[in-house]
């Protein structure tokens, strides 16, 4: 019985010794809605859909030590996304341009589709990181042929270099892709390829 109660009393010391030590999870977003940089409805007729790989699509937020083994993707272990990091930056750029959500395109919706390939905070030194978005952003008609393509890649430097200056960094980068996709649209507009797309072109000549 001694021994018993001795064993069951270290077991229960561990078990409480592992819960202290148990870091609480911060939990961010690209913060409060952005300005909206585009008047009305003007780009409805456009639906917006995110793809990346799922490794970068997933609550933990990721970086790479670009000074050592930059092929090693790392995450931050008391920090997470509070929703998959697509799902977030859909949403930024939807305030900001005035999207339609992936889910509301129909036959008379055109469609911008952004391909990620990096999504992540990027170490140069120990000290010193910044925050990655690269891909192609492609505008296809509600047929789905290809009206124009843009290559993507907007990096922004982090304040601090752990997970809260990463996500603060993340989050100007979505600023500005949806500056740089509003200056792209507007081109393309201007050039007569919107004129499929309803409460675009059509509407706003």
């Amino acid at each position: 019985m001694n021994s018993f109660a001795s064993l069951l009393a270290a077991s229960l010391l561990v078990a409480c010794g592992g819960l202290r030590s148990t870091q609480p999870t911060d939990s961010y977003d690209f913060g409060p809605p952005p300005a909206r940089l585009a008047d009305g409805s003007r780009w409805s007729g456009i639906a917006l859909e995110i793809r990346m790989p799922y490794w970068f699509d997933a609550l933990t937020i990721e970086y790479r030590l670009l000074y050592d083994n930059p092929l090693k993707l790392r995450s931050y272990a008391a920090s997470r996304w509070a929703a998959a990091p697509g799902q977030l930056l859909a949403q930024r750029l939807r305030q900001q341009l005035g999207l339609s959500g992936a889910r509301d395109r129909n036959a008379e919706t055109c469609l911008l589709r952004i391909e990620l390939q990096e999504l992540s905070q990027l170490f140069a030194t120990p000290q010193q990181s910044s925050a990655l978005l690269q891909g192609q952003a492609t505008l296809l008609d509600t047929r789905r042929r290809t009206i124009a393509g843009k290559a993507l890649a907007i990096e922004q430097p982090a304040a601090s270099a752990d997970a809260r200056g990463g996500v603060s960094a993340m989050a100007a980068a979505s600023a500005e892709l949806g500056k740089e996709l509003l200056a792209w649209l507007n081109d393309v507009e201007k050039r007569g390829r919107l004129n499929d797309c309803r409460a675009t072109a059509g509407q706003h000549q």
